[in-house]
């Protein structure tokens, strides 16, 4: 039965260990997925920055393309392109173009940041599941020690021969109160001791 304990210790040492394995492998599993959601975030994050970066080009182009119009009417009607009507004209121009431009090259910052900030925080998560996984595998690694240490430690104990206990039905080991029967008086166990003394020197 010693026997069978320790192989039984044995077994559910490697079930633990096997499950901490199973366990850190999961984590890991999820790790790599943080990371490459995380590569995913990084490049949506930059095709719409770049879509951004295109339509803040676009209105720079755009007001470009309105101001020298503006100039050439001008000349072609023989007015400072500088003074009056066109110099109003191209101040609107310029506020308008300038200000779609800058909220185009503000959204093309954000969004960059915001996926990086999101990308970063996938990898943190991969690094928590990569923690949990390597902590998984220790806690199998020790609670199969463990186990292994108990049952040997049962083995061992249930392996040391036992200390004899001396029989009662051996003749010559009752003690003298029981042999001499005790039960019919202290007197009468007195006198059978005595006369079970002669007899020792008699012999």
């Amino acid at each position: 039965m010693s026997g069978l304990s320790l192989a039984l210790s044995a077994a559910s040492a490697f079930m633990q260990f096997r499950q901490g394995q199973a366990q850190a492998a999961m984590y890991e599993g999820q790790a790599r997925a943080y990371e490459v959601q995380s590569q995913f975030t990084r490049f949506n994050a930059k095709q719409e920055s770049l879509k951004h970066r295109k339509q803040a080009a676009d209105e720079m182009e755009t007001t470009l393309v309105r101001l020298a119009q503006i100039n050439a009417a001008a000349g072609a009607g023989h007015m400072d392109p500088f003074s009056g009507n066109p110099f109003g004209l191209k101040i609107k121009f310029r506020k308008v173009g300038g200000t779609n431009y800058a909220f185009a090259k503000s959204n093309e910052t954000i969004t960059r940041l915001t996926g990086d900030a999101q990308a970063n925080m996938q990898l943190y998560q991969a690094a928590q599941a990569r923690q949990a996984g390597s902590a998984a595998k220790q806690r199998g690694v020790f609670g199969a020690l463990f186990t292994l240490g108990i049952g040997a430690f049962n083995y061992a104990q249930t392996s040391i021969p036992g200390s004899t206990t001396p029989s009662l039905s051996t003749p010559g080991n009752f003690p003298t109160s029981f042999r001499y029967g005790t039960n019919f008086g202290s007197q009468q166990t007195s006198m059978l001791a005595q006369q079970d003394q002669g007899l020792y020197f008699l012999r």
